[in-house]
Order: structure tokens, then sequence, then C-alpha cells
């Protein structure tokens, strides 16, 4: 792997989003089913995996009072406008919501058994039906049809958009990581501060829920921990109530940007430590995320924010405070031993309850990495190596909790009869 790959995939993979990431991507799917109708539509069918469902119920639309997959996909519809990407929210004005809400009658949504990222949108008007698929990526368009006639197919090779780099990726040990971070230059890396200057702006803008306020009650000093929670808090919050400014996402999903760069750059900030020495961590960070990610699978039933983002923020963190290889795997055990198992059930505001754990996990085990401080290999699913530690987390999240989305959405669906 050259160190030119992996800034190449940085570059990918740290980007702007707005809104929960899932509700986008089903949004997205029907704004490109949309551009090809010239009709009124008047019925949508939705199709979405499990991991789709559960994050697109409960998470908030920027510039929409509402939630649910029924008004995401039925605003894409109306957007028409697939170029915007992961930021088609954007365009979102009072008459899209006033005509979404018109529409939402007419949406059907079934949920598939697709380990991965699956949407199929369908959309009818008087004459015309518009197929549009998602799979494996929240903006890699697979398949579209019109009136039965295929307009674009790609075939597996081309829906994976880095194999190469994430095959190889995949197969690096963390240190190897590090050691080509360590030959990137700030030059190289400098795009990576565009992403602390975003996810500080929405952490600090003040919506309509308070969960991060409790955090400035006088039982809390000012010091870097509750700074961490504070900031990441009111950040989460914000991003899944609706808040119209974009996050830097990392590995595809917004909120992972914010739980991997905040703790990261108020440890910069307490330690004043160099620029390089900052880019290189947030570097390192967004890298070992992507590298968790891709062993425990996309949208896994348990929390990946937590269990992949916190968990690199804590190398990125222990990274700063210039730790050795092994006390990075240490760090990664102790994560391990901390936060596995902790569930994913849906994109919403209380997920940042969830990433404020996460982050207070991340700097208690960098802490205590740092000083040779560190859970047995004996102990529950902790392992030897850093590598070995990452595996046994996808065991659990893969193998380990099949049954967790199943009764996860059957609470959920429970809600919607009531």
């Amino acid at each position: 792997m050259r160190k030119e790959e992996l800034i190449d995939l940085l570059k990918k993979d740290v980007v702007p989003a707005l809104g929960c990431t899932e509700p986008v991507c089903v949004a997205l799917c029907a704004a490109y089913a949309s551009k090809q109708l010239k009709n009124l539509i008047t019925k949508i069918e939705l199709d979405v995996n499990k991991g789709i469902y559960k994050n697109g119920m409960s998470a908030g639309i920027p510039h929409c009072e509402h939630v649910g997959l029924e008004y995401a996909v039925s605003i894409g519809a109306l957007l028409k406008n697939p170029e915007k990407q992961l930021t088609l929210f954007e365009d979102i004005e009072p008459d899209t919501i006033t005509y979404a809400e018109l529409l939402v009658p007419h949406v059907s949504i079934t949920i598939n058994d697709s380990a991965s990222i699956h949407v199929k949108c369908t959309l009818y008007t008087s004459s015309e039906t518009v197929t549009c698929m998602i799979k494996e990526a929240h903006t890699n368009i697979v398949y579209l049809e019109k009136n039965g006639i295929v307009l674009e197919e790609k075939t597996t090779q081309e829906t994976n958009n880095t194999p190469t780099v994430i095959d190889k990726l995949k197969e690096m040990k963390i240190s190897d990581i590090r050691s080509l971070v360590d030959s990137m230059t700030v030059n190289e890396l400098h795009f990576l501060l565009d992403g602390i200057e975003m996810n500080n702006r929405l952490s600090q803008y003040k919506g309509t829920t308070h969960l991060s306020d409790s955090f400035n009650h006088s039982l809390f000093s000012e010091d870097l921990l509750t700074r961490i929670i504070r900031k990441v808090t009111a950040a989460a919050e914000n991003r899944l109530d609706g808040c119209p400014l974009p996050a830097m996402s990392s590995s595809g999903a917004g909120t992972k940007g914010l739980v991997v760069s905040i703790p990261v750059n108020e440890v910069a900030e307490e330690l004043h430590v160099s620029l390089e020495k900052k880019l290189k961590a947030l570097a390192l960070t967004h890298l070992v995320n992507r590298y968790i990610n891709v062993h425990i699978g996309k949208l896994s039933p348990m929390c990946t924010c937590v269990m992949a983002s916190s968990t690199s923020a804590s190398v990125g963190i222990a990274y700063l405070l210039d730790a050795t290889n092994d006390q990075i795997g240490y760090c990664i055990r102790n994560m391990t031993g901390t936060v596995t198992g902790m569930i994913c059930d849906g994109g919403k505001v209380g997920c940042a309850f969830k990433v404020s754990t996460g982050s207070t996990a991340a700097l208690m085990c960098a802490m205590t990495a740092v000083n040779n401080a560190v859970l047995r290999e004996s102990d529950g699913i902790c392992a030897a190596t850093h590598e070995q530690c990452i595996q046994n987390m996808a065991r659990i999240g893969q193998n380990g909790m099949i049954k967790v989305d199943e009764e996860i959405i059957s609470i959920m669906k429970s809600k919607e009869c009531q």
C-alpha cells in the first residue's frame, strides 16, 4: 500500500453530509428515479434492508419537522437533485414539505434481508414507472430502469468503489497504517482541517433539543473530558435532530465523523501539539475508523459510531500522547473490553448519549494505555493483537447478534401501530 492510496481514500471518505446518512441515501435513490419522470408521482414503493430502516425511522430531516423514511423518500422524489449527493436536503423549501405531506400516504415500505446497504425505490405516475437501486455504499447507484427499459446497470466489480484499496487496507496491520501516516506531510493532510471547522460549527448550533445543556451544570468542571462530552453530544444531537448544517463524515457517516474528529481535536488543542502532529492524528483516526468498519460491516446490529469510531478516536488520542505501537494495541484492547456490544437501535437524537459514552471511554482507554495499564488477553473477547481484538468485535456483531436487529425492528414496528 502506498501512502498516496490512503490519502486518496481519506479524500473520498471525509466528505460533507447533511442529515442522517440513511434517510439521505433513501432520498438520493428517489431523486435519481424521479429525474426520469415527466408526470406527477402517484405512488412510491420503497424496499430497504434492516439497517436503513432502523436508522431512518426517527432521525430528523433538515428543514423538515417530520421524521421517517416515508418523508425522506417523498422529499427526494420531489427534489430531483441527485447531483447534490449527500447534501441534497440543502434544497428543501417550504413547498417541498407541503407536497411531501400529500405524497406520504401513497408510500409503502418493505424490509429485505440484505446484510449490507440495499435500497430499491420504485416511483409511479399515470403513465411511467421508474426503479432505482443503491447497494453496498450510500451513494452507489447500481440499477436504473424506466418502463421496463434498463438505463443503467453496474456489474458486481463496478459496484465496489475502491476495491483494491479497501482489500489492501483490510489486510494491513495498524502499525503499518501508522507508519504510512507518519510519512504524510502537512500539505497532503491540510484538507482535514475543513472537517474540524465544520463539526465545531455543528456543535455550537442552538437547536430545538437540549441534551447537551445538562453538561453546563456546576457539577461538571470545565476540564478536557467535559469539553469533549459537551461538544460531541451537542454535535450529534443537532445532526440527528435535523440541523440544517452539514457534518464532515468519516467512513460514510456524518456522526462517525463527529466522533472521530472532535475528541482528537480537543486533545490536540489541550496538548498544544504542532499542526503536523494534529493532522497525522486525525488521518490515523479516520483510517483506523475505516479499517474497523470494513471488518465489522456497514449497518451492523452494533453501534459502529461507538464500536469503530470511538475506538479510532482513542487510537488518535494515544498517538497525540506519543504512544508506542504496543500502547496503541493496548488502547484498542481496552476499548474492545469496554464498549463492544452496544446495540444500534436506529439513528435518533438519543445517539448523542451513546457517542458521548464512547468518547468518554476513548479518552479513558487512551490514558490508561499510554501508562501501560491494559486489560488481560484472557479477559472476555480481548486478544493479544490489535487486529485480533478488532476481528473479535466483528464476530460479536456479525455472528453473535444475528437476532438483535429482528427484535429491535419488531419493537419499532409495534410503535407504528400504537
